[in-house]
């Protein structure tokens, strides 16, 4: 063994050469025998120990199982043994640790694992040292060694173990991958013996049966197959009856005693069938027990076996084999045993898809037949839309493809059944009066069953217990009950009884449910048209209730019409009532009303405890035929057999009914129903459009007396402001004309402090004029009459700007003029908006070293907003709403001189051309004013930038003016 450069090996040298012959001797292993005789022993011999053992983990279910061991006694109990991992701590830690363990002095083991010794009833050795062994991170086992005396457990002598143990789980690697290699080599090579036997078989039976499709045939030549491949063999096919397993067919070697045992049939539960019952799958039974199987008579037989005939995934088949001579199943046997299985079974299903394909296309001609004679039914009944006249001919036509009999349509009411279409008789009289008079829904199971599971129920021998009528239904042999449904709803149930003896085939019952569908069909197609019908019936009655009250707002007027129209076209009396309080009181009426009646009406009655009231609480028409009035207490009213009732809601209270009633028919049909939804729809709407147009007309008179008022509220105010604005000036004047007449007075006697009191008289009165003008300013924008034309607001932005610019000449100003658009609009009034706010711009600006003014537009779908912002000392947000009022300011007088009536009469102006205004601001960072102009309705969106490109020129170049 050759060691790494600049080590030494020392005390390992002796153990190195032992190590090597192992290592070399291991590389000839192939099998896990070898490895743990060669690896044991001389790890025993090398340390001088009494014993060892090597356990390994199977890793199927992690438990510990001995795999080699030396110098144990027979008999005695030693603590390393089988079982689970967890249940042995020491080999538990070692493994999970992934560390050799040493215990090098007595008691040391006990020491470490108190209960070990009581729990496996063994005695641990003086000393001990355990190796784990682990493969590419798998834990393959354990190898420990036993001393009888106290050992050091020297640094090469650990080395030598933990070499000796890593170079085992590679050899016990190799041995496990040989093993399962030459296992896979050994199953592949039976797997195609067996395969080639099969395919033989399949080949041999796939040639005897060739196309037959004939059951008992196919059985015969599998049986042929099989006994020419087991010589003095019995084989037997059953099939499924009942509760019983039934020999169909069998080979004729087995004795009449076994065959009639067969052919009777044996339980389900017998063993020799409850195994492949069980699993479907081939059963195959060595050392045959005729006793044990349950199967007498059988004694013959050594082995046999049973082979599961599938079919849609049920056992319905068996195909049983006994053996004769042998005891014991070969696996080439067993295969070919599956193989004729598999081909056997692949037979039956041919012959079984065959004759499915012939019953199919059986039923498929006589769901042709039906579907022909009722498609011809159909054509005669295109115009028919009574769905009992269509049901009694179809029923005419399913009787016709069946026997002597009878077939009648039963509807369900007041938990009866009523018979309402019957074709054929029922050969009683006392049974016929029964039917007549309507049979006890519980009592007449024949009905009820199709009736609550909405599925056909046939009866090939008719039970009489089944409707409860023993002495009068005798006669039937046999009986069919189908639901029948309109529009996806059960209506009833057709019921077919035959007096002679007959079995319902799937061809009858494919029939039967064939033209049950195709009448459901014609029904749908009934009640749809009679819907149309309704529909067009309603659309008529609503069109002409429309042209009658044309724009009539009068609601006495509009009732009276809806009356009229249901007299005539229903031939019904009608009454609208209105609420009042509790009480519904009648408000117009039909002419024919009975006078008798009327004084009821006018009274009023508790609508809410009559009869109809729930129906009404749906907010829709409601409807009671044979009217019995149990609420109103009006005897009167008992001279109509029929009643219906449309409500009115206002804020979700019943307001109004309008209410109908018929003296000649005791059932509303559709058609009537159809016309009086119409017509209290179309009601509805006219009420709501007069209550509206009510209501629109107190608020335009509202708004109309509103107008006025403020038009003259505001006309007083301008004029009071005008007249207030000249009434000032006179005291203005008298206080500069006296101030001046003082001054001249006093002349060279006027000191000091009365020449400052003067002074300020005379800037008191200048800000007065001050403010005077700028309250006629206000005054004469509001009475201004506005001129509209097309204003470029281009050039006025640059013409304001030249004006303003001749009292800034000192001033560094950068203007930045974005492209503005043609408005429609009073150019006047507009340059005194941009006047006022750019002058505002310039004011609060002054104290900058460069101010900056931009003016720019933003296009809207409907307005144009037109902004102006500066980096002047901008204000408080908080006091944005005092921006716009009259005399407002946000900076002292000292500071900046104004009157506070320039914005005010911006929004004024803005006001009066359709826009808002808005401002926005924040402390020594400057303010932004925006406004809001409607594009002119010439503009149709179109910008008209006159000069864009200049001022854009302008604005890139930033250009100080």
């Amino acid at each position: 063994m050759t060691s790494p450069p600049g080590s030494d090996l020392g005390p390992f040298a002796a153990l190195a050469e032992n190590l090597q012959e192992i290592i070399e001797t291991l590389a000839a292993t192939r099998t896990e025998r070898e490895v743990i005789e060669i690896v044991l022993t001389p790890a025993v011999n090398a340390l001088g120990a009494v014993a060892g053992i090597l356990l390994l983990v199977d890793q199927t279910d992690q438990q510990l199982k001995i795999a080699g061991s030396q110098g144990y006694e027979d008999g005695t109990p030693t603590i390393w043994q089988e079982g689970p991992i967890e249940d042995h701590v020491v080999i538990a830690d070692i493994l999970r640790m992934r560390e050799a363990l040493y215990f090098e002095y007595a008691g040391a083991l006990k020491e470490a694992y108190p209960e070990l010794e009581s729990r496996t009833g063994g005695l641990a050795a003086i000393a001990n040292a355990a190796l784990p062994m682990f493969l590419d991170n798998r834990p393959l086992g354990v190898i420990v060694l036993d001393f009888k005396e106290p050992h050091h457990f020297t640094s090469a002598e650990r080395r030598f173990l933990k070499i000796l143990s890593a170079q085992c789980a590679v050899a016990l690697g190799r041995a496990q991958a040989t093993g399962m290699l030459e296992d896979r080599v050994e199953d592949r090579t039976r797997q195609l013996e067996e395969e080639r036997a099969a395919q033989a078989a399949f080949v041999a039976f796939t040639e005897a049966v060739g196309s037959e499709t004939d059951l008992p045939t196919l059985i015969r030549q599998a049986i042929t197959v099989l006994q020419g491949r087991f010589l003095g063999a019995s084989i037997v096919y059953y099939e499924e009856e009942g509760n019983l397993w039934k020999a169909r067919v069998w080979s004729e070697d087995m004795r009449p005693e076994l065959v009639a045992l067969i052919t009777a049939g044996l339980p389900l539960e017998t063993p020799l069938f409850a195994e492949v019952s069980h699993t479907r799958q081939p059963v195959f039974t060595d050392a045959w027990d005729a006793e044990r199987e349950g199967v007498a008579s059988s004694e013959e037989y050594g082995a046999a076996a049973n082979y599961p005939l599938v079919m849609d995934g049920g056992l319905h088949w068996v195909l049983s084999i006994g053996l004769r001579g042998t005891r014991t199943w070969i696996e080439a046997d067993k295969a070919l045993l599956r193989s004729v299985g598999r081909s056997l079974n692949l037979a039956l299903e041919r012959t079984e898809t065959t004759r499915r394909l012939a019953l199919q296309n059986t039923e498929l001609q006589a769901r042709t037949r039906a579907l022909e004679a009722f498609a011809e039914l159909t054509r005669d009944l295109a115009l028919t839309t009574d769905p009992l006249l269509l049901i009694r001919r179809a029923l005419e036509v399913m009787m016709s493809m069946l026997v002597d009999g009878a077939v009648s349509f039963y509807v369900l009411e007041d938990g009866q059944w009523y018979s309402r279409v019957q074709h054929g008789t029922l050969r009683s009289p006392e049974l016929q009066a029964a039917v007549d008079a309507g049979l006890p829904y519980a009592e007449t199971q024949n009905l009820v069953i199709p009736w609550t599971t909405g599925q056909p129920y046939y009866q090939d021998v008719y039970d009489q217990d089944t409707d409860n009528l023993p002495s009068l239904a005798g006669h039937f042999s046999a009986t069919a009950t189908l639901p029948l449904r309109e529009e996806g709803a059960l209506i009833g149930v057709l019921a077919f009884v035959l007096f002679d003896q007959r079995h319902w085939s799937s061809v009858d019952r494919v029939v039967l449910e064939t033209t049950v569908h195709s009448l459901e069909l014609a029904l749908d197609r009934a009640a749809k048209t009679k819907s149309l019908d309704e529909e067009r019936t309603a659309l008529s009655a609503f069109t002409r209730f429309a042209e009658l009250v044309g724009s009539e707002t009068d609601v006495q007027v509009l009732v009276g019409q809806a009356i009229t129209l249901l007299h005539e076209t229903c031939d019904v009396e009608a009454a609208y009532f209105e609420r009042d309080g509790d009480l519904f009181s009648a408000a117009v009426w039909s002419p024919s009303a009975d006078p008798a009646l009327l004084p009821h009406l006018r009274q009023g009655f508790p609508l809410q405890h009559s009869s109809i009231a729930l129906g009404l609480r749906q907010n829709t028409a409601a409807y009671i035929d044979h009217w019995q009035d149990t609420g109103l207490l009006i005897p009167e009213s008992g001279i109509y057999q029929a009643v219906a009732g449309y409500p009115y809601f206002m804020d979700g209270t019943l307001d109004s009914v309008l209410m109908i009633g018929s003296q000649t028919s005791p059932t509303w049909d559709e058609r009537s129903k159809g016309i009086f939804r119409a017509v209290g729809r179309s009601l509805d709407l006219a009420l709501d459009r007069a209550r509206q147009t009510r209501m629109v007309t107190v608020q335009r008179d509202m708004l109309d007396a509103r107008t006025r008022s403020l038009g003259a509220a505001n006309e007083e105010l301008e004029a009071f402001a005008y007249s207030v604005s000249h009434d000032l000036r006179t005291p203005v004047r008298h206080m500069t004309s006296f101030g001046n007449l003082l001054r001249k007075t006093l002349d060279d006697r006027l000191d000091e402090k009365s020449a400052r009191y003067l002074s300020i008289i005379d800037q008191a009165a200048v800000r007065m004029n001050t403010l005077i003008d700028a309250m006629l300013d206000l005054s004469r924008t509001s009475r201004h009459t506005l001129s509209f034309q097309w204003v470029d607001l281009n050039a006025l932005v640059m013409a304001v700007r030249a004006t303003l610019e001749l009292d800034a000449v000192e001033r560094q100003i950068v203007w930045v003029i974005g492209p503005l658009p043609r408005v429609m609009g009073d150019q006047g009034l507009l340059r005194q908006v941009f006047e006022n706010l750019l002058s505002n711009a310039l004011k609060y600006t002054a104290r900058k070293s460069e101010a900056r003014i931009e003016i720019w537009a933003e296009d809207g779908p409907h307005e144009w907003r037109v902004c102006v912002r500066d980096n002047g000392v901008g204000f408080d947000s908080r006091y944005t709403h005092k921006l716009f009022g009259v005399f407002q300011r946000l900076h002292r007088q000292e500071e900046f001189e104004g009157t506070g009536v320039g914005l005010a009469n911006v929004r004024r102006v803005v006001a009066r051309h359709g826009g808002t205004v808005t401002a926005e601001g924040v402390l020594d960072q400057g303010a932004t004013f925006s406004f809001t102009l409607p594009k002119g309705e010439l503009a149709e969106g179109q910008v008209d930038f006159k000069g864009a490109e200049e001022q854009a020129a302008d604005a890139d170049t930033g250009r100080v003016r």
